[in-house]
């Protein structure tokens, strides 16, 4: 049976986040005095290529490996490349190209509809699902004695048939009724307004609008490109990027959709706030380049003293964030003394006579220690891994937790800038690593076995609270510390061979 869907609860604190909440601010003030260079408007024609490539590999309306995708975004959609690099037939690669042209139109045409302060309207909606489906003629759908045929696809127009999937397990999957789209379609748009009015977060308006417009599935055929496309005019509107879902996020975000299909919204909410971030990121990193691009005697006429006033007033709020790193290296350096309290009795009590002497103990540094940059090599790494470059110049700290035993095992927190240019954003990341003697000066150590403590580093700024950035870090340290010691555990079985 279909349920009817619902409007937005009260109580949203929940579902916001407000890690994106800061940096979108930041991003909000640095964007002002990019929008007009060539590199920032390359950056988002590159941005909506992805948008318009990863929307219909997402309905598999094609699909290919990333390294294809890469080279569409860098080099524009051409037959020829889908040709060369994805493998497909000429005739094929023209079909599709021509359908992600129509995708692209698409997310450029957002951008216009921002601009032009236009109300969402169903008729707007409608006119999206036709440029969506304007070279697409024809679904293929499934009788009532289980039978697949293909059927002529209503461009714009709601469905006049029911579209309910089958689900995995033999049960169906129960969209709304034809005779009712238009009365819930009529709902969407104006809960939709009124939480305009209300000025929700994007990340909780894009989640709603999007999940309840999926639940409602209007159309024949396209329902989730459409609906990336609603979500994405709620970030635009607040001055971010098109809501970006790439291939590799594909079974989270379906996941997402139907934790939202029970009534928890969190997680989808947490998966658009996350990519918007990586958005944010991206661009943060050409700044530095269109800053360089910008000729001398355009900076000296903008009135250099008034410059140098704001730079000298921006640049202590910035550093504000030091003094957060430091706040938190402090604080996991004492929940990794409480570890140490706790367990390093029973280490020295295991210890075999004649042998060396199990130890757990922990070490930590902050940015005016002379071992600030003991982990730099490590920690640059890392950041690689993870995508982003790590600034050491400004700030580095860190703390550590050591075991000795069969192995010496160090799990390490370290704290750094975001960027190569200090712009009051920094990052944590965490990682394990093991010493073994340096052969020919056992004094010494070398490094082997580096790994990432977490799927993700952690970013902080300052604009956001402290509070709130100290309770999103007490559950990122928690995990990191489960991952860490999850690879000293698993070293110590391979050990004893158990």
């Amino acid at each position: 049976m279909y349920n009817f869907i619902s409007g937005l609860y009260d109580n949203t604190a929940t579902l916001r986040n407000p890690e994106l909440d800061a940096l979108a601010e930041i991003w909000r003030e640095r964007r002002k005095g990019l929008v007009e260079s060539g590199e920032y408007q390359e950056f988002n024609k590159k941005l909506e290529r992805e948008w318009a490539i990863e929307t219909g590999i997402i309905e598999r309306l094609y699909t290919w490996d990333r390294g294809v995708t890469e080279v569409l975004i860098e080099q524009g959609i051409e037959a020829t490349l889908i040709t060369h690099r994805g493998g497909m037939p000429r005739h094929q690669a023209e079909t599709v190209a021509a359908i992600i042209q129509s995708q692209e139109n698409v997310v450029e045409g957002l951008f216009s509809f921002v601009k032009n302060e236009q109300p969402l309207t169903e008729h707007y909606i409608r006119q999206l699902h036709a440029e969506f489906t304007t070279h697409q003629d024809a679904i293929m759908a499934q009788t009532a004695d289980g039978q697949w045929m293909e059927v002529s696809l209503l461009k714009g127009q709601y469905k006049k048939h029911p579209n309910n999937p089958l689900r995995k397990d033999g049960s169906l999957h129960s969209y709304c009724p034809p005779e009712h789209v238009q009365q819930e379609m009529q709902h969407l748009v104006s809960w939709f307004d009124g939480l305009e009015k209300k000025r929700e977060k994007p990340e909780v308006l894009s989640a709603f609008l999007h999940h309840r417009f999926t639940q409602i599935h209007p159309f024949q055929d396209g329902n989730g490109r459409v609906a990336r496309a609603l979500a994405s005019i709620v970030f635009l509107k607040h001055g971010l990027f098109p809501l970006v879902i790439r291939d590799s996020e594909r079974t989270e975000y379906i996941d997402a959709l139907e934790g939202a299909d029970g009534g928890n919204l969190k997680s989808l909410c947490d998966l658009f706030a996350r990519n918007q971030k990586k958005s944010i990121l991206a661009a943060f990193s050409i700044e530095q380049s269109v800053q360089q691009a910008r000729h001398a005697r355009t900076v000296l006429n903008s009135g250099l003293q008034l410059l140098k006033n704001r730079f000298k007033a921006e640049t202590g709020r910035m550093d504000e964030v030091f003094n957060m790193a430091e706040r938190l290296r402090v604080k996991t350096n004492e929940q990794l003394d409480l570890i140490v309290q706790e367990y390093q009795k029973e280490f020295a009590e295991i210890s075999l006579p004649d042998a060396m002497q199990y130890n757990i103990y922990s070490l930590s540094d902050g940015n005016r220690s002379e071992k600030r940059d003991y982990f730099r090599s490590q920690i640059t790494t890392i950041a690689a891994k993870h995508g982003y470059f790590a600034n050491l110049n400004k700030h580095c700290g860190w703390a550590s937790l050591a075991i000795k035993s069969l192995n010496h095992f160090q799990f390490v927190v370290a704290f750094h800038g975001l960027g190569p240019v200090h712009r009051g954003i920094m990052a944590a990341s965490s990682f394990t690593l093991f010493r073994i003697p340096r052969e020919g000066d056992p004094e010494k150590t070398d490094v082997i076995g580096l790994h990432r403590a977490s799927p993700d580093f952690f970013q902080f700024n300052y604009v956001e609270p402290m509070e709130s950035v100290e309770r999103r870090f007490d559950e990122w340290l928690d995990s990191s510390l489960a991952i860490g010691l999850a690879e000293w555990q698993k070293a110590v079985s391979q050990e004893l061979g158990t």
